[in-house]
């Protein structure tokens, strides 16, 4: 059963934390630091998405570092997004250093907005912090019947090919699409070869990489987990993935407008600047083409289709994009999100310190 109440917790024990208590402590924590309720909200919401989802780096686990982030001024607590151009499709957001995980819900929400009347429409966003995991803005234009998509660009990490210096971020980007009978199809996913947060799961495990994803700081690939966070990640495809995180830069960093991007964004855990993230969101009404009803039967026999081939050895079948993170999804919903001890001992003391009790 969730666990729900209680402030003494064990460091070594896994906790089972009912998904709206601990969406409501995080929610408290933002606001006692000046968030007002409805940003609150929207980023102890995505939050808990992300773990929900299992994507456990991007969930609760942040509440420490956005502390931090709020607290030094590097990220505003009070500064709310504001429109600074467009048109009929596309509009353009100053985030004023603000999170991402809101601003990006204003701004896909006002890309929906558009696509209602246009068929389609895009947002992007400038001078924001982090924005946590992409599936949740895709599936916000999901859930409203469209195509969505979205990006934002990140800290140097990857090189050019040939190249042994960090000079573009991983741009993460996601796109959703719903279906009928079945889970809307959603990939999320970096450009480079591995993660920042899959490189900290090898190393908390004692595991070596594998080969070809990381070089150490002198441009030596290595395998080591120590040495590749302190080094350089391999884009994903080479050239390719190197290509599409450039790319992604353009609709981001360079078409939001700001001052700093590419190489001068800087990581979420540096607190004595603002992160200067920028985003693209985008929202396609497929009912522009063709009736609703026919484009979600499509979705599907797509997928019936990729279901029905033969999986390999081993597996009960294949799968799409998405369709293990709406199966998490729904267990976590049922039974509860697992926060490792230490982490929750972490969250607690933090509740303790400013006057939120623990779940």
């Amino acid at each position: 059963m969730p666990q729900t109440s209680g402030e003494t917790v064990p460091q070594d024990e896994t906790q089972v934390i009912a998904p709206d208590r601990l969406g409501r402590f995080a929610q408290l924590i933002f606001q006692k630091l000046g968030m007002n309720d409805d940003a609150a909200r929207l980023l102890a919401e995505h939050l808990i998405w992300a773990d929900l989802r299992g994507i456990s780096w991007l969930g609760v686990k942040k509440i420490p570092q956005y502390v931090a982030r709020l607290r030094a001024g590097s990220t505003s607590a009070l500064a709310e997004p504001v429109i600074t151009s467009g048109s009929e499709v596309l509009v353009a957001f100053d985030g004023r250093d603000s999170f991402g995980q809101v601003v990006g819900v204003h701004a896909m929400r006002a890309a929906i907005q558009r696509a209602c009347s246009a068929g389609i429409g895009a947002a992007v966003v400038r001078d924001t912090t982090s924005a946590g995991a992409l599936g949740y803005f895709a599936m916000l234009a999901a859930q409203e019947r469209m195509i969505g998509l979205a990006i934002n660009n990140a800290p140097p990490l990857m090189p050019a090919p040939g190249g042994t210096e960090k000079i573009l971020g991983n741009q993460a980007f996601a796109i959703a699409a719903p279906a009928a009978r079945h889970d809307p199809l959603l990939l999320d996913m970096a450009t480079s070869a591995i993660t920042l947060a899959r490189i900290h799961e090898y190393e908390h495990r004692g595991e070596p990489l594998p080969e070809g994803v990381a070089l150490d700081a002198r441009g030596e690939p290595t395998t080591d987990p120590a040495a590749a966070l302190a080094g350089i990640l391999l884009p994903t495809g080479g050239h390719r993935g190197f290509g599409l995180a450039l790319m992604w830069e353009v609709l981001t960093g360079v078409l939001a407008g700001g001052a700093r991007f590419s190489r001068d964004v800087t990581m979420p855990d540096r607190h004595d600047r603002p992160q200067a993230v920028s985003m693209f969101l985008l929202a396609i009404d497929p009912e522009s083409v063709m009736p609703y009803a026919d484009f979600v039967a499509r979705v599907d026999e797509m997928i019936d289709r990729i279901h029905a081939t033969r999986p390999a050895a081993g597996l009960d079948r294949v799968t799409v994009p998405g369709e293990r993170g709406h199966r998490v999804a729904a267990d976590r919903r049922r039974a509860g999100i697992p926060v490792p001890g230490d982490l929750a001992e972490k969250l607690s003391e933090l509740g303790r310190e400013l006057g939120v009790p623990w779940v």
